[in-house]
């Protein structure tokens, strides 16, 4: 599967690990991965399009996505899920971990949609 990797701003950033995306292509086929794909698209947009106010609710949203997105190879989304998880349960301030985990969603869905129209 190509299109792991998206030019932003000028720079060449990974967004996904293409060997886990290739070992899980290897195991599901390209078919099921394209759904598995989908499924981390459409929890992105359930849990943190849609944020709550409600730190148990946000936390829940973002513990959802921690293994989705690093089981699929996005380990910057889920590392910022984790930190936003994180806050939640501690009570903390939640702005910034849920700006971030926004921001890593950002930047992993155009990847996510590139990949997915491949392995149809």
């Amino acid at each position: 599967m190509s299109g792991e990797n998206e030019a932003l701003d000028g720079a060449e950033t990974v967004i996904c690990d293409p060997e886990t995306l290739a070992d899980l292509a290897d195991v599901f086929g390209r078919e099921r991965l394209g759904h598995l794909l989908g499924g981390l698209d459409a929890e992105i947009v359930l849990r943190l399009e849609t944020a709550t106010a409600d730190t148990a609710g946000l936390g829940a949203d973002a513990h959802a996505l921690v293994s989705v997105s690093g089981t699929l190879g996005f380990s910057d989304l889920s590392r910022a899920c984790m930190a936003l998880e994180r806050a939640c349960l501690e009570n903390g301030d939640v702005a910034g971990p849920l700006q971030a985990a926004q921001a890593e969603a950002t930047r992993a869905r155009p990847v996510i949609a590139k990949l997915r129209a491949g392995s149809a």
